[in-house]
Formats: structure tokens, sequence, C-alpha cells
């Protein structure tokens, strides 16, 4: 069982080693849970009982089938909670650009997975019980590390958004959807590189302004949008788990400038790259470095 006992939680606290990291379990929110973060993707699903959920956007009160989505680096919290248990699915962000990359073919659920879309709606009563029973399956098979088990289970759970969407699109076209996933892959692997739109244009060998629109179509924001939050992400877990500066941050996310790499991330977390490392960061950060 995941257990808050630092304000943010590391990836092989939650993954076992060496395993695909794809991870689940039922947790009690009784008393409430503290802020935190994390550097993984998490997705509650409420299993029972009623709370509140805190995120910089603001208080959501939430009961069962209610699914939440927590991107890396981003803080979250559950008070006023009466018997709230949720059931989380946790994922290596890496995965859904992946062995999970099949999802940029499905615009709503691409842009609440990869465009950070916190609260996605409830399920029914059915629905809530069919996802329930594949992160118990996902909980059981976590521990055996049988990947393709543990994908097709996944991939299950991540299908059943789709029916939260309020004007569920179709799928798009394939050979596009890799393009954007070709971009993407890209940039997070250079976040420190000076990239433009016209960098993605050569990539994709699309027009400036197909880059603009397909990205926008399949992810739900711009390309240099998306670079900014993954670049938000990287230097939050950088923040919480490292000893390296503010300004040593920054650089490695290809934010040279202090005060322009404050702005940005300020408008991400709600708060100054300082006041975030503050309150997250954990007491173990130095070895981590």
């Amino acid at each position: 069982m995941v257990v808050v006992r630092y304000p943010s939680i590391q990836r092989y606290e939650v993954f076992r080693a060496g395993a695909l990291p794809i991870a689940s379990n039922d947790v009690p929110a009784l008393g409430g849970i503290p802020e935190h973060t994390h550097d993984y993707l998490e997705i509650a699903v409420v299993s029972r009982g009623t709370g509140v959920h805190v995120t910089r956007e603001g208080r959501l009160p939430i009961a069962r089938g209610s699914v939440i989505i927590i991107r890396p680096g981003s803080w979250h919290a559950y008070r006023d909670t009466d018997e709230l248990w949720t059931f989380n699915l946790y994922l290596a962000p890496e995965l859904l650009l992946r062995e999970l990359s099949w999802i940029v073919e499905y615009p709503d659920l691409a842009r609440a997975l990869l465009g950070g879309e916190p609260n996605l709606g409830e399920f029914d009563e059915e629905s809530c019980a069919r996802v329930l029973s594949w992160l118990e399956q996902i909980t059981q098979h976590s521990r055996t590390v049988h990947a393709p088990t543990l994908i097709g289970l996944a991939t299950c759970v991540l299908d059943s958004f789709s029916t939260l969407a309020l004007s569920p699109q179709p799928a798009t076209d394939s050979t596009i959807a890799r393009s954007v996933i070709t971009m993407m892959n890209l940039m997070q692997d250079d976040l420190s590189a000076r990239w433009t739109i016209a960098d993605l244009s050569r990539v994709a060998n699309f027009s400036p302004a197909v880059v603009h629109r397909v990205f926008k179509t399949h992810v739900g924001i711009s390309p240099m949008a998306w670079l900014t939050r993954a670049r938000g992400e990287a230097a939050a877990t950088q923040l919480a788990l490292t000893d390296k500066s503010v300004s040593e941050v920054g650089q490695a996310v290809g934010w040279d400038d202090a005060n322009y790499a404050s702005r940005r991330f300020r408008a991400l977390y709600g708060l100054t790259p300082s006041e975030y490392r503050s309150r997250f960061q954990r007491d173990d950060a130095a070895i981590l470095r």
C-alpha cells in the first residue's frame, strides 16, 4: 500500500524494481490525506465514501465513481472525508508515449491524460464496478511482473474513461497520431533544447500551421504549451527530490532565465519554485541528487 510518509513520493516507492512501471492499490483516506506530490501519473477512482479533493484549481466534492487524474509534479490532498477510499492506478508518464501511446488516437482520452485535466467526472455504478475489478487485477498481477497482462488491464481502465466525455470524438488517423507522439518524445528527451514550431515542422514533415492544429486536436493544448508543462513537471520533480539550486533546475529543463522560469512554474503550480521546494522537498532529497 502506498502511504504518504513524505510530502513528495518517488516512483521507486510505488513500482517494483525491474518491473513495468504500472501499479494499483486501494487507499484509505479516512482522516484525509495531506498535500503531497509525486513523480508519476496517478488516476484515482473513488470506491466508497465521500470527501473533497483539493488541488491548485480549487476544491471538488467527490463520491463513489468520481475519477481524478494527477499529473507528475501537481500537488493534491483529500479533506472533509467520510469513510473515503480510492482505488488508484499509478503509471510512469513515459508509458503514455510508448506502450500506451494509442491514447493519442482518441482525443478525449489524450486531452485528459496528457493535457492535465484533474477531474474527469463520475462513472455510473456498472462502469465503476467494472473499473474497480480491473484495478484489483492490476494489484494482483503487478506482483508477478507480467508485462502483457498489466498493459492489457491498464488499457481497459484507460479506455473506460472515454465514456465520461460529454461529446465523445471518434478515433483519428493513426499516422498523424504517431507523428504527434514522435514530436512529444523528441521534446521530452531533450527538454533543455530551444524547441520551436519550425523544429517540429521539419521533424513531422508538416507545415507549422498543421503541427499546431494536429497537436491541439490530439492533446488539447499547443506544442509549446505541452513543452512548458513537461518542463514544469521535470522541474517539480527535481525541486522535490534533489538539492540542486533553483537556477540549476531551471537550466536543466530549458528555462535559463530565473525570472522567466519562476513565472512559468508559478503559472503551472500556483507556487514559485522556492515555495514549491519549501512545501514538498523530502528530508532525504540531498542523497537523491
